[in-house]
């Protein structure tokens, strides 16, 4: 699933003419460019559409060359592969902020991830699941127009979470259960013949009632 997020994807001839198809904005984007840069950017505008990810094209991968070779068919066929140069850093940058602007989109920037860990303790609120967490930050970061982060961030973010969840969840018992309520916890924790009493009550609940 990480690899479905985050790798580069892998298109079938019949999506490489729905991904690659171009858009007017995306055509008028195109044609401001030479046909190196221009190849480039609609593989980015392609690549984008299918992940909603931002992503460093080195056309010696074995997908990123059939997707260029499939552009270049398409839209120059008077070039060949051999005659694209690799866009320096400055371009790749400039590609992708143009990307974030066709299709509205924001980078994950630090007031933006302030937001979205105070968003995701909401969440957490709800379920301490790890895997509810992570698709209901991807979901919230998809329906703001926003692009995700990078997952290592997301995976220390959660943990961040949970142990804060954890820490409010525990504070708020200590202020509010009674001295005999803990004594009653306390017997369940203890042991009758190897067997401790609160395992008897542990089972799956019928329903949700």
């Amino acid at each position: 699933e990480i690899q479905n997020l985050y790798d580069l994807p892998q298109f079938t001839d019949e999506e490489r003419h729905l991904y690659f198809d171009l858009s007017t904005p995306e055509r008028v984007a195109v044609e401001a460019h030479s046909i190196s840069v221009a190849t480039h950017l609609i593989l980015q505008f392609g690549y984008f559409k299918a992940k909603r990810q931002l992503f460093n094209c080195d056309e010696n991968t074995e997908s990123v060359s059939k997707d260029l070779r499939y552009v270049l068919e398409r839209y120059f066929p008077e070039r060949n592969i051999g005659s694209i140069r690799t866009p320096t850093k400055p371009t790749r940058l400039a590609l992708q902020q143009i990307t974030l602007k066709i299709f509205n989109y924001r980078p994950c920037d630090i007031k933006i991830k302030d937001e979205l860990e105070n968003k995701v303790k909401r969440i957490a609120m709800l379920s301490m699941q790890p895997f509810y967490i992570l698709r209901e930050t991807l979901q919230y970061l998809n329906n703001q127009c926003i692009v995700a982060p990078a997952y290592t961030f997301l995976q220390d973010m959660v943990g961040r979470i949970m142990t804060y969840e954890r820490n409010r969840i525990t504070g708020l018992l200590e202020q509010m259960i009674t001295p005999e309520i803990e004594t009653l916890l306390d017997t369940l924790l203890q042991a009758e013949e190897q067997v401790y009493r609160i395992s008897v009550l542990k089972r799956e609940p019928k329903d949700f009632s």
